[in-house]
């Protein structure tokens, strides 16, 4: 990202050399260009700072940046050779890439972000991240920004439902560099990093029955059209009949909504829509008194699930014992939720080698790449001992 101030300052030097800006006329201000670059000001004022001291424009305080009155030749001269000199610069040559997602936390994406960028970085890329708060319209206002800004690809980690959008489709479509993270899209061919969520489920709900507990409830968001989502209640169901162990419909809740991104202006209706699930949860809990453990899909779920369980008065994990997906890092003690932990590092990793792989051969077939997972052992479970039927 550091580099970013050199991108801005050549675009200026070519503008220059090709007489869309001519000797005198006002150069856009810091914040012109921090909105059009998608960047801060300071990458902006170190660009044109660069083009001062080589009196390239000059700036006045107040009034702004304009094109020296040097001799036009003079600067045709020096655009060149500070042209060739930056692109002869190997620690200048760094593409654009874009970075886009839903959003993220401390229970997951914080770590796949960092892991990301470290890579770009790494491989002499500069990351740009767009976040979408989950919401369709504002995915394609990311896609369109990114691709106008010049990303040479995509690294993306697509919102939840079955709807796919169509500036998304346009990139399978046009075979632009594109690797899609955490979950894959069914039936469109692109490249797709994440973990096995199905064998990932199995792994978790096996735990959970390996503690005694035979009445398992399972709670999500909507999973229709979200492969993550989909494998895990897949991977659930499938550890569930490998025991023997009967499902009954009403301890499967399907439809969280709180847990998604909320646009600042809508808390209201966030608020409104929790309690509407709260409601749901405290009608399956008391629907269904043999249930002893919960999974969750997700770990904001797994919260949920557990402000419910207390205001009932119950006791986790002496209760009820809980496990999700994901978790945020415990520094001193074990973390709180018993958690299925996804590899975000090897995520991030191999997100950017395949991502640079169809940047440089752009007939590249998708290729799908699985990282690690592991359960990891919380306080919010413990074992179950089982009643024995009275004679």
């Amino acid at each position: 990202m550091s580099q970013l101030y050199k991108k801005i300052y050549l675009d200026i030097l070519e503008e220059i050399k090709n007489g869309t800006l001519k000797t005198g006329d006002k150069i856009p201000s810091e914040n012109e260009l921090a909105e059009k670059f998608n960047v801060s000001r300071i990458t902006t004022k170190k660009a044109l700072d660069m083009l001062a001291q080589r009196n390239i424009i000059e700036r006045y305080r107040g009034k702004g940046s304009f094109v020296s009155e040097t001799n036009q030749a003079v600067i045709h001269s020096t655009v060149g050779k500070e042209n060739q000199s930056l692109l002869a610069d190997s620690s200048f040559k760094q593409d654009l890439v874009g970075f886009i997602l839903p959003g993220f936390g401390n229970d997951y994406g914080s770590i796949l972000l960092d892991s990301i960028e470290k890579y770009c970085s790494k491989h002499n890329l500069s990351l740009v991240m767009k976040q979408t708060l989950g919401i369709s319209e504002l995915e394609e206002e990311a896609i369109s920004s990114l691709v106008s800004l010049g990303v040479k690809g995509l690294i993306f980690c697509p919102s939840p439902g079955k709807h796919y959008n169509n500036a998304l489709l346009r990139l399978v479509i046009e075979n632009f560099p594109l690797v899609l993270v955490d979950r894959y899209l069914t039936g469109i061919p692109s490249s797709s990093v994440c973990i096995n969520n199905k064998l990932a489920a199995i792994e978790l709900t096996n735990y959970m029955l390996g503690l005694g507990h035979q009445h398992i409830g399972y709670l999500s968001p909507s999973t229709d059209g979200t492969s993550s989502l989909e494998d895990r209640l897949m991977g659930f169901h499938v550890a569930m009949a490998e025991q023997g162990v009967r499902i009954k419909p009403d301890t499967v809740l399907l439809n969280i909504q709180s847990t998604k991104q909320y646009h600042s202006n809508l808390k209201f209706e966030k608020l409104k829509v929790r309690e509407k699930d709260r409601n749901e949860i405290r009608h399956l809990i008391e629907k269904n008194p043999e249930v002893t453990a919960f999974i969750t899909s997700e770990y904001l779920v797994a919260v949920l699930l557990y402000e419910v369980l207390v205001s009932f008065g119950k006791r986790v994990p002496e209760d009820y014992s809980i496990a999700c997906f994901d978790s945020p890092t415990e520094i001193i003690d074990k973390p709180f939720f018993t958690h299925l932990w996804q590899d975000e590092e090897q995520m991030g990793c191999h997100a950017v080698d395949i991502l640079i792989k169809h940047i440089r051969e752009n007939d590249a077939p998708p290729i799908h790449s699985e990282v690690g997972f592991k359960v990891v052992e919380g306080r919010s479970s413990q074992r179950r001992l089982l009643k024995t039927k009275q004679a």
